[in-house]
């Protein structure tokens, strides 16, 4: 669907763009490949998995939720975060259900 969106010139905004949004729906920041990735960059899972959208194609935009100001300076930054070869094929890699961080 991406992909056609882009060939058409259609923007793909992403709906809840870190994973689900109840209980039991996947999220990018829980997984562990996104944990090492942010931890190697020095910016948060939360961060790691927006910049990794941005940068599936250039149609991509990203509505994510903030709770403040810090919040949104953090959701601004990933704009310049940039991933090495290596990284995005880490990413690309990762399964939507598996791998998750455990939780508590």
């Amino acid at each position: 669907m991406l992909r056609l969106c882009e060939t058409e010139g259609i923007a793909w905004v992403s709906f809840f763009p870190l994973g689900g949004a109840f209980p039991g729906l996947p999220k990018a920041a829980d997984k562990r490949a996104v944990h090492a990735v942010a931890a190697s960059l020095g910016v948060t899972p939360s961060q790691v998995g927006l910049a990794w959208l941005l940068h599936r194609a250039p149609n991509v935009l990203l509505i994510p939720g903030t709770a403040g100001t810090s919040h949104l300076e953090a959701n601004m930054a990933v704009g310049a975060i940039t991933f090495d070869a290596a990284t995005l094929t880490t990413l690309v890699a990762i399964e939507s259900r598996t791998d998750e961080v455990p939780i508590g």
